[in-house]
């Protein structure tokens, strides 16, 4: 009788370590399958060549704290300065709140309900507490609107904690290579949310490669409806004044999307995405202007001097990401 006891219990430690072996297994098949991107296929834009003439910029005077230009196709800096300075980036960090949202995998015609914490210092907000939205149209007014509220909401709707919600926020910026790039809540209130305007073009890079983020951020206006019993007809208008303007002479193609950001500590930024008649795309960031005007005016003067400069240069030195 012993005998057949001990063969049973050998039996299932037995079983028991070969169910963890391939559990192991399993698991770090998956986590290397996961990462697998990292190791077998470059990266873009994280070794991006600099031009001869990036601060070769002539009479171009540029207030704003940072900014840059970036040639995506060619992974090439077209004009740059204190591109890797870390500063606040304010609501640019809702690119990255969205990316978040949509990776884990919402039904987007779900509904949610503005709560009292969502709307506690948000700012005004045509959003009002207890009013319910569609995730699609709240992820409308984030990225269009830049609004606080409804970029709150999105974040706690998708099943995580706030601090799992900001984990994966950190988590994916270290995947996609924005190695400057710190964040701590979800709409950029927060001015430890920092970043560089490098960086910045990448995230804008990579977030306008989920279309529904492109297709959003390329709109002018929008109108919904709140879900809830009394209903509301909304309209909002997008923040980049970019996209009710024509470029400068000398560029060519059309601004394609773009994500505006302001708080006290960053000033104003901007960051857009032109799409060249050739398929090329440009990439702008201004961080710190000091006023509305001055973002617009000078992403445009830094566009048109990149775009009539760019085709005569050649590339002087490799940058790599850092």
């Amino acid at each position: 009788m012993k005998k057949i006891v001990f063969f049973i219990v050998l039996v299932f430690v037995v079983l028991a370590v070969s169910k963890i072996a391939c559990d192991s297994w399993f698991w770090a098949s998956n986590r290397m399958e996961g990462l697998g991107f990292l190791h077998k296929e470059k990266l873009p834009l994280q070794t991006v060549q600099i031009s001869e003439k990036a601060k070769e910029s002539g009479n171009l005077i540029i207030k704003s704290e940072a900014a840059v230009v970036l040639d995506a196709q060619r992974e090439e800096i077209l004009f740059e300065k204190n591109m890797e300075r870390t500063l606040p980036i304010a609501s640019l960090s809702k690119l990255m709140t969205a990316l978040v949202f949509l990776e884990t995998h919402p039904d987007l015609y779900d509904t949610a309900t503005i709560s009292t914490e969502d709307a506690i210092g948000a700012g005004w907000s045509q959003l009002k507490i207890k009013e319910s939205f569609t995730l699609y149209d709240l992820l409308h007014a984030s990225l269009m609107s830049s609004n606080n509220r409804a970029t709150r909401t999105l974040s706690r709707s998708c099943g995580l904690s706030a601090d799992e919600f900001i984990a994966h926020m950190n988590q994916k910026a270290k995947k996609i290579g924005l190695l400057n790039t710190r964040f701590f809540e979800p709409t950029g209130l927060d001015t430890n949310n920092r970043s560089t305007a490098l960086d910045c073009a990448r995230l804008l890079y990579f977030a306008q490669k989920e279309s529904l983020i492109a297709s959003i951020m390329g709109k002018t206006t929008y109108q919904f409806c709140s879900m809830s019993k009394r209903k509301r007809m909304h309209q909002i208008k997008s923040t980049n004044k970019l996209l009710y303007t024509s470029l400068p002479p000398g560029c060519t193609g059309s601004v394609k999307c773009g994500k505006t950001g302001y708080n006290g500590a960053s000033g104003y930024c901007l960051g857009t995405l032109v799409q060249g008649e050739d398929g090329e795309e440009i990439i702008a960031v201004v961080l710190g202007a000091p006023s509305s005007g001055t973002r617009f005016k000078e992403i445009k003067s830094i566009v048109q001097w990149s775009m009539q400069e760019k085709r005569t240069e050649i590339p002087r030195k490799i940058h790599p990401g850092s």
